[in-house]
């Protein structure tokens, strides 16, 4: 566990003790800021020494935020590849060379199979 450089104070051990009698429930979880185990109460989450209110994101919530990124990251890759697919049929148009052509077709066709594949996995 981190060393803070805030102090458990007495007070702060005598308070919780008060809470544990009462039918307040220590938690397996730590104050972010000086360490002391939480404390809930009456539906509260807080810290008996910052007396300060905690907030404790759960595993599921965590998980959601990290599906909700990584689904918006996809879709920003596909959305590039997309339209790299645009900027190269451009290309093909504007192009003379018969060489530059074919390896920008081939660009195309590999990038839509590779969005094709991305697609299949959603």
């Amino acid at each position: 566990m981190p060393v803070s450089n805030k102090k458990i104070s007495d007070k702060a051990i005598v308070d919780a003790a008060k809470l544990l009698r009462k039918g307040a429930k220590m938690l397996s979880y730590y104050c972010p800021e000086c360490h002391f185990p939480l404390f809930e109460s009456e539906g509260r989450i807080f810290c008996p020494n910052c007396e300060k209110e905690v907030i404790i994101e759960k595993e599921t919530e965590k998980e959601e935020k990290k599906e909700e990124v990584k689904e918006e990251t996809r879709s920003n890759l596909l959305n590039a590849m997309e339209n790299a697919v645009v900027r190269i049929c451009e290309l093909i148009i504007s192009s003379n060379s018969p060489e530059e052509i074919k390896t920008l077709s081939e660009s195309i066709e590999k990038i839509v199979n590779a969005i094709e594949r991305m697609r299949k996995v959603q």
